[in-house]
């Protein structure tokens, strides 16, 4: 399987990928990637800001959506 999305008890998401040689169409290597649904949602949003890690993390902070907006005063 190339590609699962098969969620974990802890709220991981397993991810397989292949690298795959243009030339020879030869898999080269593959690497699971196990990350939680928060660190893919920072990665997305940081992309959407188009920011360094650094830069986002100094202005932003991910938390799961609970429903409830913010108080602005």
């Amino acid at each position: 399987m190339d590609r699962t999305n098969d969620r974990t008890s802890r709220g991981q998401y397993s991810m397989r990928f292949k690298l795959i040689h243009k030339q020879s169409n030869e898999v080269v290597d593959t690497v699971d990637v196990i990350k939680t649904s928060e660190q893919i949602a920072t990665e997305l949003f940081r992309q959407r800001k188009q920011l360094d890690d650094k830069t986002f993390r100094k202005l932003y902070e991910v938390k799961e959506d609970d429903g409830n907006r913010p108080t602005r005063i």
